[in-house]
């Protein structure tokens, strides 16, 4: 073999295993305050990068429209974030799903106070509730969907930046209800959320899928998908996947997960896939 054919074979070797090493960025879709969902999340991702062997970087977002400039372009090397932002990104970049939580269905809830009085939507009309963010899934666009085509409920919508923020927007009285979801009022410090109580819940779907770019090796995406996937079998890994609603983790797939859902999410989501 001559020298000239050693030395190529070499480059490749090496270019190829730089690329399956690179250093990559996990981005979380904007939830909670950046704060919390460092807190939740860095050791989860810790854990991914020490396992796996590549270098894996947590990013998360004050602003859901950096979040979704980054989805857009295809900034980002793997997110996690709700089943529409998986549908776009699928649609716009290839990105594919990696794993979900078989254990948690995504569904969004109308929360009031428990002392206003109101048990029912049709005693919203002409209210102002709040949403966590204007393109927030589950708990803003989809609810809002289901307002409009199952209740034809007049009301004013306002927005806030956080799940949490919404939610103590109606403990003090500037709004009479806030659009969320299960898990996040969950998170909530019990004493506020003995305060609140649901009046609705839609019709649940597959929860957030872990997306990853189409280009990263595939020996990459296989390492993470079976090292969350072995999370599940002790303890301390199983309160690791609790921490990023990871629970029972199972391989996603695009076709049977998300594609049943892929008409709301273009027309919910049309601006970021122009």
């Amino acid at each position: 073999m001559s020298n000239r054919i050693i030395l190529f074979l070499s480059i490749l070797f090496f270019a190829n295993s730089a690329w399956a090493e690179r250093a990559l960025v996990l981005a979380r879709a904007p939830q909670l305050s950046p704060n919390i969902m460092s807190q939740l999340w860095t050791p989860f991702v810790q854990h991914l990068s020490k396992t796996t062997g590549v270098n894996i970087s947590l990013k998360v977002y004050t602003a859901r429209a950096d979040f979704e400039r980054d989805l857009a372009n295809g900034n980002v090397d793997l997110y996690f974030g709700n089943p529409g932002y998986g549908i776009v990104g699928h649609l716009r970049h290839g990105y594919l799903p990696l794993i979900r939580s078989d254990k948690k269905f995504l569904k969004g809830i109308i929360v009031v106070k428990k002392d206003s009085g109101i048990k029912t939507i049709e005693q919203l009309g002409n209210q102002v509730i709040v949403f966590p963010g204007e393109n927030a899934f589950a708990a803003s666009l989809y609810l809002r969907s289901i307002l409009k085509s199952n209740f034809d409920l007049n009301y004013q919508p306002v927005y806030s930046d956080s799940h949490d923020n919404a939610y103590r927007t109606v403990l003090i009285g500037k709004t009479v209800a806030a659009g969320g979801v299960i898990r996040t009022l969950q998170q909530e410090p019990p004493e506020r959320r003995q305060q609140l109580q649901i009046i609705y819940t839609t019709p649940g779907m597959k929860s957030h899928p872990l997306m990853a770019l189409p280009d990263i090796a595939l020996s990459t995406r296989t390492a993470i998908q079976k090292t969350i996937i072995n999370l599940d079998s002790n303890t301390t890994g199983r309160k690791l996947l609790k921490s990023v609603k990871l629970q029972k983790p199972v391989i996603a797939n695009y076709a049977s997960d998300y594609k049943p859902i892929e008409h709301l999410a273009i027309k919910m989501y049309n601006f970021l896939l122009e």
